[in-house]
């Protein structure tokens, strides 16, 4: 009998486990673990594995003796097939992906890919996880051997739907200690955490600067969102904490304090960030003139040691902003310079800060760009879990994140008994990771917690069971059950409409509204129109990007209407601001004259005039469509145009736009046409860009032109 080679490779590097677990046995996890930390910690990965075989999963400890991503995935991908594996976690040095041509799988990684690989790449474990996605191998990067660039193929999915979930453990440069020592600690950390879990009671979310436009409506609607997304909370029984940047000056110290204490179960962290910073303050507020004018002195201060000449940035802007001498004149004292440093470095969270912290959140959610950059030797959210408190799971992002997503969908299965793991699964996009234990399980608040966790990894298409928790008392695992039942074709775009506008629980409507919005039909601008007049801000902020996006002609009344309401959130009227810059002018204009007349006061006087401004940027973009055909504009010029599309989904000058991709001979910027129509996925025109897409491809001359045509019409119709 032949034995298939990727069977060969798991009996010679994947070492089954006896289980612990009385129970029956109801599927499998992967453990993969590069060769030296096998060699060095195999007493606390066998420690691990026997911590998962105890809560029914049966484990298997592979070797990574290739040191190639699609040699790992390939076992993967056997034992699902083969084992029912519902997740992996890769620990040590584990080869890293970094996707090219996949910028519409990540939430806002919009990057020009001219620029160096390693910055305009994402690196994406959805290579390890998501087997429906293909990839063609490019190369390896020549500086760093653990970083492989693939391209994602125009034949497979163009969308992400993971079968398994996934989680790095790779633990960050720490002076004096081995990486052995701290995967030990981390392993030995987790198991310690399984056999302790307990009910989520105790969670934190905190809200940096700029964060949502520091939208207090948001806030607001989040903060109910969570109490009722965990039965302790909705019952009055557990703590839920929120803290604004706004609170300190130097908010870190409170929200360290808060993240440290041993008692926390969960924390949802919003801010921006990157690979070694967590921005939290901003310019903080102050109370009187002297505290105004001495950060204004700071501000000038930073401005002219940055300068190439500071003499004359110091004299710009003392011109410019009418400032004395004396405000700068010790931009360069040294004690100056070091106090200006320690304002600065307390605004926000350093990696240094977290070198001997100790969090007591088991789980930690970073929603901010780039904190989860595990293709670095060192980024924040290793620092998280790699220390001796109680953290042993981080999900964070290895790029930047779009802010108007929904980060806490379904978060309320945790509470449920749901593993972290399983639950982030149904929200990974491209840059998304979890990182360390992604087994991890608080104690469920319900009877058939076992059941519900292992239903979702393993019960998916089984119709008969979600649409019984459809009725669920929970609106958490209602929600869950709705989208089990939209991701198996059992639940009509009718009956998802009629969730959204009647369910009481604005998780449960909010889930109908984004699988309505996933298969383009005739509910998805009434669903829209809904969803815009919906009570719970989020919903709202959603439709009304959707709206942006969409442009129909029958939301054009809604979009002028609501944009220009005195009552409208900050978030939904940024939003709206971009629907009409991207709507026909002439429709729009004289919506806006329609909606303006016979209103009064100061308001609406502000508005009018807005509407001047609004109609100069109409012409301004219709300019710039009608130069893409002129020989005369510089490329650049029209390639930042075309990039712009990616953004606004802008329809008003189509015909143009498909006259370019026909007639243009810049293949560089007729691709990046291509890829740009890509994005228009909630537009009322993608059928109309389909069918020029794949039409444009039979004609194509350009291999590399027709083969995004393809991955553009692949992601417009999955």
């Amino acid at each position: 009998m032949k034995i298939h080679p990727i069977l060969i490779i798991l009996l010679l590097f994947s070492f089954p486990r006896t289980s612990l677990f009385a129970g029956k046995r109801t599927g499998s996890f992967a453990i993969v673990v590069d060769r030296e930390v096998m060699e060095n910690c195999r007493s606390s990965i066998d420690r691990y594995a026997a911590s998962v075989e105890a809560d029914g999963l049966k484990t298997h400890i592979i070797a990574d003796v290739w040191n190639v991503p699609d040699s790992i995935r390939n076992v993967l991908h056997a034992l699902y097939r083969t084992d029912d594996l519902e997740g992996a976690v890769l620990i040590g040095d584990i080869p890293v992906p970094m996707i090219r041509n996949g910028q519409h799988l990540t939430t806002a990684f919009k990057m020009d890919q001219q620029r160096a690989w390693d910055k305009s790449s994402v690196p994406s474990d959805r290579f390890y996880d998501d087997f429906d996605l293909k990839f063609d191998y490019l190369c390896r990067d020549s500086l760093n051997a653990l970083r492989h660039y693939y391209s994602l193929s125009p034949d497979g999915a163009q969308s992400v739907g993971s079968d398994i979930y996934s989680a790095r453990i790779k633990p960050p440069g720490y002076e004096g200690k081995t990486r052995f020592e701290l995967i030990d600690a981390f392993l030995l950390k987790a198991v310690r955490e399984k056999e302790a879990a307990g009910r989520v009671s105790d969670v934190t979310c905190f809200a940096g600067h700029g964060y949502n436009s520091d939208c207090l409506i948001a806030r607001a609607d989040e903060r109910m969102a969570l109490a009722a997304q965990f039965t302790g909370l909705s019952a009055g029984t557990g703590r839920l904490t929120c803290i604004d940047h706004t609170c300190d000056a130097a908010v870190k110290h409170r929200l360290l304090a808060e993240l440290g204490r041993m008692e926390l179960d969960l924390a949802v962290l919003h801010h921006h960030g990157t690979e070694d910073t967590q921005y939290l303050n901003g310019v903080p507020k102050a109370g009187t003139a002297a505290a105004w004018i001495e950060m204004a002195r700071r501000f000038f201060r930073e401005k002219i040691r940055s300068a190439k000449d500071p003499a004359v940035a110091g004299q710009y802007y003392m011109d410019s902003y009418d400032i004395p001498e004396s405000w700068t004149a010790d931009a360069f004292d040294p004690e100056t310079v070091r106090r200006d440093s320690l304002a600065d470095a307390a605004a926000d969270i350093h990696i240094e800060d977290l070198k001997d912290f100790s969090p007591g959140a088991r789980f930690i959610l970073l929603d901010a760009c780039f904190n989860g950059s595990f293709h670095l030797d060192d980024y924040i959210a290793a620092h998280y879990i790699f220390n001796p408190g109680r953290t042993v799971v981080v999900k964070a992002n290895s790029v930047n994140t779009l802010q108007d997503i929904w980060p806490c969908q379904l978060m309320g299965l945790l509470d449920a008994g749901v593993s972290v793991g399983n639950w982030a699964r149904e929200l990974f996009t491209l840059e998304s990771h979890l990182l360390g234990d992604p087994t991890y399980r608080y104690a469920g608040c319900r009877s058939d917690s076992d059941e519900l966790n292992h239903a979702t990894a393993h019960r998916r298409d089984d119709a008969g069971y979600w649409r019984r928790l459809l009725k669920d008392a929970n609106p958490e695992v209602a929600a869950l059950a709705v989208k089990m039942l939209f991701s198996s074709g059992e639940i009509s775009p009718e009956e998802l409409y009629r969730i959204q506008t009647g369910n009481p629980n604005p998780s449960v409507r909010l889930m109908a509204y984004s699988l309505i919005g996933k298969r383009y039909g005739a509910m998805t601008v009434p669903s829209i129109r809904a969803g815009l007049h919906d009570s719970y801000e989020l919903l709202r902020r959603l439709a009304a990007g959707d709206a942006s996006r969409n442009q129909s002609p029958l939301l054009l009344d809604e979009i002028v209407t609501l944009g220009l309401s005195p009552g409208i959130s900050k978030r939904v009227e940024f939003q709206l601001r971009g629907a009409m810059d991207a709507c026909p002018a002439e429709a729009l204009l004289a919506a806006v004259d329609a909606a303006l007349e016979g209103k009064e006061g100061v308001w609406y006087e502000q508005k009018a005039e807005e509407r001047k401004r609004l109609e100069m940027r109409l012409a301004g973009t219709r300019e710039d469509f009608e130069k893409l055909s002129d020989p005369t504009v510089e490329s650049r010029s029209k390639r930042f145009t075309i990039t712009a599309l990616r953004n606004s989904n802008n329809v008003s000058c189509l015909d143009q736009l498909f006259r370019f991709m026909e007639e243009s001979g810049d293949d560089d910027l007729r691709l990046l046409l291509a890829e740009a129509f890509g994005w228009f996925t909630r537009s009322w025109k993608k059928d109309e860009i389909v069918a020029f897409c794949r039409d444009r491809a039979v004609a194509e001359e350009s291999d590399a032109v027709r083969n995004e045509l393809r991955r553009t019409v692949r992601r417009l119709t999955d």
